[in-house]
This record gives C-alpha cells, structure tokens and sequence, in this order.
C-alpha cells in the first residue's frame, strides 16, 4: 500500500511539474528570420501508361499534374504533384 501511494504521488508530481514548465516555457520563441515566399516556376501535365499499354493513349493513359517552384532562400526546386507528393531538388 505505501509503495503504491508512493508510485502515485511521484506520478502527479512529475505531471505537475511538466504541465508547469510548458505552461512556463510556451512564450518562447526560436529566433526566425523573415525569408522570400517560393516563387511559382511552371507546371506540367505529364501521362504515365502501363507496362501493358503499348501506346500513349488519351483516353487510357493516366494523367498527373505537377507544379513547379524555385525556393528563393536557398535555390533549391520543389515539384508538387496533384496526388500530394513532394520532391525537393537542389538547384544549380
């Protein structure tokens, strides 16, 4: 039973201290320099068939549109696809 209380009570403690040094610490802020928003580059319609499909076809060919921006903090290109992936490429 005193082990118990004992376990119980360390527990709320640590909880309290927690709960007070995120309450303490949360106006705390890293220092953030103001950067350049990326600037819109281009887009893309790009067709993507299958290995069964011999040909190109408008109608069968699956379609996926890409969105390309240039990073203007570090240079760096990022293509956004329509599907939510995300590729970031250094720039030259």
């Amino acid at each position: 039973m005193k082990a118990r209380f004992h376990l119980i009570s360390v527990g709320v403690l640590c909880f309290l201290a927690g709960a007070l040094s995120v309450s303490t610490f949360s106006n705390i802020k890293a220092q953030q320099a103001e950067g350049k928003a990326p600037k819109w580059s281009h887009g893309m319609n790009l067709m993507a068939r299958k290995s069964t499909e011999a040909n190109f076809d408008d109608q069968k060919t699956q379609k996926f549109g890409i969105e390309v921006f240039r990073d203007e903090n570090n240079g760096n290109w990022i293509y956004i696809s329509e599907t939510g992936s995300i590729a970031v490429v250094p720039g030259r």
